[in-house]
C-alpha cells in the first residue's frame, strides 16, 4: 500500500466584522507537502542540495545564474544555518481564479507550493506535477458599507490565513526539520521562502502597499518612468513603518487613513514578518507572463499600432506570440528610427531576460538595453503614440516599466527569472476543474467538503484498488508516472554512423550534421532514378546542376567527412559544370533537429520538413 498524501483540514476563521457566511479555510500541512515533493523518487536525479557558483571560465570572473541555488540569496541563507544542513527553497503561488464561465460567479483562490531545489526544466513542466495544491484561501463577502474597507478587510484576511497555513514552514526555517530525500537519506532541512509567484496587484497586496506603488522599490507612480533603480523596499522598512502607526487595527477606516503617509494598504500583520530572512524585495521577482509579455501587448504593441495604423498590423497577426516575435522587423522602415530603437531596446530586454542561464555579461547588456529605451522613449510621446481611449497620455505611470529596473538584481539573488514565470503555476490550477464542476452543480456558497477537494498522489488508493494488482506495485507506479516521450538524438546517431566501418548500410549516410543541425532522411527515397534536369524543371531550380557540381568540387578535398550543408554557391560561368552521374534520388520529406540556442547541451525535438514541387494550387511549391 502506498502512503497517503497530506490530508485536508478545515478551519473557521473568527472575524470582528460581519460576513454573509462563516469564513472557512481549507488547507494541508505545508511541511508534509514540501516533504512529499522532496522525497518523491521521480525527482531523485532532478534535485540540487548545495548552493554553488558557476563561472564561464576558470578565471572566475563572469558568474552564471541559472538554478535557485546559484543565486546570492541561497548562499546567504546557507551561511546562517548549521554546517551540513540542507536548505529547501519554498515556492508559493496564488491567484484568484474564475472556476465557472458565463454564469455562477464562482471564484477560487488556490495556494500552490513548490520546491526550488527541483531543476527548473523539470519544475516548469506541468506533467512533472511539481506544484501541490496546499490551500484554498477564503473569499469572504464582508457586509461593511464602505467598498474600499471591504477590500482592506479581505487583504488582512489573506495575510491572516497565510500566517495560519505557513506557520510550520516558518518554524522549520528557524530551527530546521528532519526529512528524507528520494534515496532515503535523512537530512536536517531549513525552509526559506525562495519565491512567491503572483501578478502585480497581488504582489502589492502581499507587500502591504496600496495601488500605484512599486512592490519592489521605494517608488510611487510619479517615479515609474525614472531611468534608474530606486532603493529596495526591504522587510525592515515596511515593518518599521507599520510599527510607527499607533491606530487600532480593528478600526479599518482609522488605520487605513494612518497608513496613507507611507502608502500602505491597511494590513497590520504581514504573513512574512515571522518568516526568517523573508524579504519582499527578494521573494517577489519580475515575472515573464505578466510583467514582460502582457506589458508588450498593453503598451508596445499599442504604440506601434498608433504610429503605423491598425490596418497595417492587425491583418498580419493572428496571435500575440506572432506579434511579439516579428514586431521589430515589421516597423523597421515604416516608423521613425528613434521609435524603432526604443521598441527594439524593450524587446532585447525581454528576450535576454528569459535566458535560463544568464551571466554577468548578459545582465550588463540588459541594463544597457533598458538605458537605451529611456534615452529614446520621448519620441513615443512626441508621435502621440501613448494614448488612452479618450486622450493622449503624457506620463510614464507604467508599473511594469519600473519593475524592469529589478531584473538584473533579482537574477543575481534568486537565479534565472524564467523559472519564476506564472505560466507554469497558472496551468497547474487546472487541478481545480473537477472540484469546480462539482461545486457549480450546487446552489450553496463556495464551501466544499474536504472529501470533494482535488485528490493528490496519495489519494488515488481507492481507484488503484479497483484495478488488477501488479506484481510490483511500486515499479508499476513509477513507470506509469514517469512515462515520457523520449526525444530521438539524431546528433548521436549521425556520430555513430560516421564512426562505424562502411558495410551494407547506404552511402552517403541517411543521417549527418551541419553545425548545430542534424539531418535525417528516410531509408527509401521518395523518387529514384530522376534525371537532374527533370528535377530542376519540376522543382523550378534552374541552377541545380551548377549547385551540385560546385558542392562536389568542394567535397573532393576530403572524401571521408560527413557532407556539409549550407555551403555558399560560387559563380560557375567560367567553369562549366560536369557531373559523373545523370540521375539522382529525391526525398520529399526530411527531418531536421537542432540544439537549444541558449543551451547547446539541450537537444530539441526533431521537426519534419516537407517539400512538394509547384502545382496549380501552389505556384511556388509547398
Amino acid at each position: 500500500m502506498l502512503p497517503k498524501g497530506p490530508s485536508w483540514k478545515c478551519q473557521i476563521i473568527p472575524s470582528l466584522h460581519r460576513t454573509k457566511t462563516p469564513i472557512r479555510i481549507f488547507w494541508r500541512d505545508p511541511v508534509e507537502c514540501l516533504e512529499a515533493l522532496f522525497s518523491n523518487p521521480l525527482f531523485h536525479d532532478k534535485l540540487d542540495f548545495v548552493p554553488r557558483r558557476v563561472y564561464t571560465t576558470a578565471a572566475w570572473l563572469t558568474c552564471v545564474y541559472s538554478e535557485w541555488l546559484t543565486g546570492d540569496f541561497s548562499w546567504e541563507f546557507q551561511s546562517q544555518v548549521p554546517r551540513g544542513a540542507t536548505i529547501l527553497g519554498t515556492i508559493l503561488s496564488s491567484d484568484k481564479t474564475n472556476i465557472t464561465t458565463m454564469t455562477g460567479a464562482r471564484v477560487a483562490h488556490p495556494l500552490l507550493l513548490g520546491l526550488a531545489n527541483i531543476h527548473m526544466q523539470t519544475r516548469m513542466k506541468l506533467s512533472s506535477r511539481a506544484f501541490l495544491l496546499t490551500a484554498l484561501l477564503p473569499i469572504p463577502q464582508y457586509l461593511h458599507s464602505n467598498q474600499r474597507m471591504r477590500g482592506v478587510l479581505e487583504d488582512c484576511l489573506i495575510h491572516q490565513c497565510l500566517s495560519i497555513v505557513l506557520k510550520l514552514l516558518m518554524i522549520a526555517a528557524e530551527i530546521g526539520i528532519v526529512m528524507s530525500d528520494p534515496i532515503v537519506n535523512v537530512r536536517h532541512c531549513y525552509t526559506p521562502l525562495a519565491a512567491y509567484i503572483v501578478d502585480t496587484p497581488e504582489a502589492c497586496m502581499l507587500v502591504c502597499v496600496r495601488g500605484k506603488t512599486s512592490p519592489f522599490m521605494m517608488a510611487s507612480y510619479l517615479e515609474f518612468g525614472d531611468n534608474f533603480r530606486h532603493s529596495k523596499r526591504t522587510r525592515h522598512i515596511t515593518l518599521d513603518q507599520l510599527a510607527k502607526i499607533h491606530v487600532d487595527p480593528n478600526d479599518p477606516e482609522g488605520y487605513f487613513d494612518a497608513c496613507t503617509i507611507y502608502r500602505l494598504n491597511g494590513v497590520h500583520a504581514p504573513f512574512w514578518q515571522d518568516w526568517p530572512f523573508a524579504c519582499p524585495s527578494v521573494f517577489l521577482t519580475p515575472e515573464a507572463l505578466h510583467h514582460w509579455h502582457k506589458q508588450f501587448f498593453d503598451h508596445d504593441l499599442q504604440w506601434c499600432i498608433a504610429v503605423l495604423g491598425a490596418q497595417e498590423l492587425d491583418f498580419r497577426f493572428c496571435s500575440q506570440s506572432q506579434a511579439i516575435r516579428y514586431i521589430v522587423g515589421l516597423i523597421v522602415g515604416a516608423a521613425p528610427r528613434q521609435f524603432v530603437i526604443a521598441i527594439r531596446a524593450l524587446m532585447d530586454v525581454r528576450y535576454m531576460s528569459q535566458s535560463p542561464s544568464p551571466d554577468d555579461n548578459l545582465l550588463a547588456s540588459i541594463d544597457q538595453s533598458l538605458s537605451t529605451f529611456h534615452q529614446n522613449k520621448d519620441v513615443i510621446m512626441t508621435l502621440g503614440a501613448w494614448t488612452s481611449t479618450k486622450k493622449t497620455i503624457n506620463n510614464w505611470y507604467i508599473p511594469k516599466l519600473e519593475l524592469m529596473q529589478s531584473i538584473t538584481a533579482s537574477t543575481r539573488k534568486v537565479g534565472a527569472l524564467i523559472q519564476w514565470s506564472a505560466d507554469a503555476t497558472e496551468h497547474a490550477h487546472d487541478k481545480l476543474w473537477r472540484f469546480a464542476i462539482a461545486m457549480t452543480l450546487k446552489s450553496g456558497v463556495l464551501d466544499p467538503d474536504p472529501k470533494e477537494l482535488p485528490m493528490d498522489e496519495g489519494d488515488d488508493e481507492d481507484i488503484a484498488e479497483l484495478e488488477e494488482p501488479s506484481t510490483d506495485q511500486r515499479t508499476a507506479l513509477l513507470e506509469g508516472l514517469n512515462r515520457t516521450r523520449v526525444t530521438t538524438n539524431y546528433f548521436l546517431k549521425a556520430k555513430e554512423v560516421a564512426t562505424v566501418p562502411r558495410g551494407p548500410s547506404p552511402h552517403p549516410p541517411r543521417m549527418f550534421t551541419a553545425g548545430n543541425t542534424a539531418i535525417h532522411l528516410n531509408y527509401s527515397p521518395t523518387r529514384t532514378g530522376m534525371k537532374i534536369d527533370d528535377v530542376a524543371d519540376e522543382f523550378n531550380i534552374p541552377d541545380l546542376r551548377d549547385a551540385i557540381s560546385n558542392f562536389l568540387r568542394l567535397d573532393t578535398r576530403n572524401r571521408d567527412v560527413i557532407h556539409g550543408v549550407g555551403i555558399s554557391r560560387r559563380s560557375l560561368i567560367d567553369r562549366p559544370s560536369t557531373l559523373p552521374f545523370d540521375c539522382v534520388q529525391v526525398w520529399h520529406t526530411v527531418h531536421l533537429q537542432e540544439v537549444s540556442f541558449r543551451d547547446p547541451c539541450v537537444i530539441l525535438p526533431a521537426q519534419t520538413l516537407h517539400a512538394s514541387p509547384p502545382c496549380p494550387g501552389w505556384l511556388k511549391g509547398q
